[in-house]
C-alpha cells in the first residue's frame, strides 16, 4: 500500500502550489507581453511617415549648450522631488536626515525605468524601511500624495494648452481619459485632506464585509491603519499647498528642460509648445506599457510639439532628445546608489526578482 504523501495528509492537492505559481506567472508574462506590444504600436504610429535618416540629421544638428542646462535643469527638478517626498516622511519622522531619502527615490526610478510592473515603487516602500525608519504602507500613503499632486499640475498644463489652441489636437480617449484622472486626482487629494476619517472608516467597513479569517481581517485592518496614519502628511491644508507649491516648482524645473531640448533643435512654434508636450508625453506614461515607458511618451510628446506647428521630424527628434535625456542619467546615478556600500541591505529587504516583485504587486 502507497503511503499519502504529507500535502495529501493535509488535504491539500500536491500539484496546487505549483498551479498557482504557473498562473501567476502566464499572468506577469501576459502584461509584460501586452505592455511590450503597446511600445510597439505607439513607435509605429511615432515614425510613421518619418525618414530615419531625417531624424539622425537633426539630432546631430542639436546644440549642446541648450543641452547641458537641460541636464542642470533636471538634475534640480529631481532635487525638488527628493526634498518634497523628504518634506511629507518627515511628518511620519521628524528626525529622518534628507540625504536618507536620495537613495531610495533614484534606486526606484532606475528601477522602473529597466523592470516592467513598476518594481521600483515596491522596492522603494519595502526595500529601505530601515534607511527611512517608516512602514512600507506609510511609504506607499506618500507614492500616492506624489501621484496626486503631479497628476494636478500635468492636468493644469494639459488643459491650458488645449484651451490656446482652441481645438482638439490629441485623440478624444486621452483627452477624456485625462478629464477622467484629473476629477478623480482632484477629488481623492481634496478627500485625504478634508474627510481622512470617513475613508478610514470606509475602508474599515468594506474590509469587515469582505469574508475573511479573523487573522487577516485583523493583518488588513492594521495596514488599513497605517495607511490612512500615513495621509497626515497632507494636513493640514497649510501642508498640502506646500507640497503643491514644490510639485509646481518641480515640474516646473523640468519642463525648463523640455524647452531647452526644443531651443536645441531650434523647433518652430509657440514657447508654450515644449510645455504641452510635458504635459501629453508625461501623463501618457499612465497607459500600460514597456518599462522606460518607450513608445507612449515618445508619441505623445510628438503630438504635443507638433499641435503648436513643429515639424514632425523636429518633434520625433524632440521627443527621443527628452526621452533619453530623462532615461539615462537617472538610471545611471540609480544604478550606481544600488552599487554603492549599503546596497546590499537592500537588494536584501527588496524583492529577489522581477517575478517576486511583480507577485508582491498583484
Amino acid at each position: 500500500m502507497t503511503m499519502p504523501s504529507l500535502s495529501e495528509r493535509a488535504g491539500a492537492p500536491p500539484s496546487a502550489p505549483m498551479t498557482t505559481t504557473r498562473s501567476h506567472a502566464r499572468r506577469r508574462m501576459l502584461r509584460i507581453t501586452l505592455g511590450w506590444l503597446v511600445a510597439a504600436a505607439f513607435i509605429m504610429l511615432a515614425f510613421r511617415r518619418v525618414s530615419l535618416g531625417s531624424v539622425v540629421v537633426a539630432l546631430r544638428n542639436a546644440q549642446a549648450v541648450p543641452l547641458w542646462i537641460a541636464l542642470v535643469a533636471l538634475a534640480a527638478g529631481f532635487t525638488a522631488r527628493i526634498v518634497r517626498w523628504w518634506w511629507m516622511l518627515r511628518v511620519l519622522e521628524p528626525g529622518l536626515p534628507l540625504r536618507e531619502c536620495a537613495r531610495p527615490y533614484l534606486v526606484s526610478i532606475a528601477i522602473n525605468n529597466t523592470v516592467p510592473l513598476r518594481v521600483g515603487d515596491i522596492v522603494r516602500a519595502v526595500g529601505f524601511r530601515s534607511t527611512l525608519r517608516s512602514s512600507p504602507m506609510a511609504v506607499i500613503g506618500t507614492l500616492l500624495v506624489e501621484r496626486l499632486l503631479d497628476v494636478l499640475v500635468l492636468l493644469v498644463l494639459l488643459f491650458a494648452g488645449l484651451i490656446a489652441l482652441g481645438q482638439a489636437v490629441v485623440p478624444r480617449p486621452f483627452f477624456v481619459g485625462g478629464m477622467v484622472i484629473g476629477a478623480v486626482a482632484t477629488l481623492g487629494l481634496l478627500s485625504l485632506v478634508l474627510i481622512p476619517n470617513v475613508l478610514r472608516r470606509i475602508a474599515a467597513s468594506v474590509l469587515q464585509a469582505i469574508p475573511l479569517s479573523e487573522t487577516w481581517r485583523a493583518r488588513l485592518l492594521s495596514l488599513s491603519d497605517q495607511f490612512f496614519t500615513s495621509l497626515a502628511i497632507v494636513r493640514p491644508p497649510s501642508r498640502a499647498l506646500v507640497l503643491l507649491g514644490m510639485t509646481v516648482i518641480a515640474w516646473g524645473l523640468e519642463g525648463s528642460a523640455y524647452a531647452c531640448v526644443a531651443w536645441s533643435l531650434r523647433a518652430a512654434g509657440s514657447p508654450f509648445a515644449p510645455w504641452f508636450a510635458l504635459s501629453t508625453g508625461t501623463l501618457a506614461t499612465m497607459i500600460p506599457s514597456s518599462p522606460g515607458y518607450v513608445g507612449t511618451f515618445d508619441y505623445f510628446a510628438v503630438r504635443g510639439l507638433t499641435a503648436f506647428g513643429a515639424d514632425h521630424v523636429i518633434a520625433l527628434s524632440f521627443a527621443l532628445l527628452t526621452h533619453m535625456l530623462l532615461w539615462l542619467p537617472v538610471t545611471l546615478v540609480g544604478a550606481l546608489y544600488l552599487v554603492l556600500p549599503g546596497a546590499r541591505r537592500v537588494r536584501d529587504a527588496a524583492p529577489a526578482s522581477p517575478v517576486a516583485s511583480a507577485k508582491s504587486a498583484a
